[in-house]
């Protein structure tokens, strides 16, 4: 479990295996990206800069977000690989992909989170009364384990 003290909740990313990257598609919005992220995605694809931002990346108020694919109505990162369900960039994502859950508006909006991320555990006072889904973070473990075969004492 990951924590940050100053977030009401936990974050077990071994969920995120079998989430389907929740937080890679969803209703459209921004991936703000520096140019020295944007120039290290580009290394790792083997693209130069200026050709990686044009077939990657889009300016909107004033700053550099990674494009969205739309597909039947959803919203996905450009780099989501909607077959494996998983992030083609993941070692160099963004710092803020890197920082999911611990961004600044689920500390006050925990419910939204609870529907996003099936890896969140809330600890603070409201945790038994928001998180109606509290064991949804383990029966997604469980379905992963099950499909891979392996028991959670392993």
């Amino acid at each position: 479990m990951t924590s940050d003290a100053a977030f009401p909740y936990e974050f077990d990313n071994a969920v995120c295996a079998a989430c389907g990257g929740r937080c890679c598609r969803g209703a459209g919005g921004y991936v703000w990206v520096s140019r020295e992220e944007l120039e290290a995605m580009a290394a790792m694809r083997g693209m130069n800069a200026g050709l990686f931002a044009k077939q990657y990346a889009r300016r909107t108020q004033g700053k550099i977000s990674l494009q969205e694919r739309v597909i039947s109505g959803e919203h996905f990162c450009c780099f989501f690989d909607r077959a494996a369900r998983r992030c083609l960039i993941y070692e160099c994502r963004p710092a803020q992909c890197r920082s999911f859950p611990f961004w600044e508006r689920f500390k006050t909006d925990q419910q939204e989170l609870l529907r996003e991320c099936p890896g969140v555990r809330l600890t603070g006072p409201q945790a038994d009364r928001l998180d109606g889904r509290a064991t949804a973070g383990a029966f997604c473990k469980s379905v992963s384990l099950s499909l891979s075969g392996r028991s959670e004492k392993t």
